[in-house]
């Protein structure tokens, strides 16, 4: 038998590496959903923490000019 004729022997291709199965996510357990009380509070220590990083500033130093000084 030819190599050819080998490989036209062989099974079809199934696109997969290693014959690797599909994998198809199984939710055995529904996440609960949240109240519109839970989801409130959650937006708002979100913009709490939002409206505290944003009020610390750019995080760039503040520069001076330095005159007739020696560096």
């Amino acid at each position: 038998m030819s190599a050819y004729d080998r490989l036209m022997a062989e099974a079809l291709p199934t696109g997969t590496f290693g014959h690797a199965e599909s994998v198809v996510p199984r939710r055995t357990v529904q996440s609960a959903r949240w109240t519109a009380v839970e989801q409130a509070a959650h937006v708002a220590a979100l913009e709490a923490e939002l409206e505290r990083l944003e009020s610390r500033g750019t995080g760039k130093p503040e520069l001076r000019l330095v005159e007739n000084e020696a560096a």
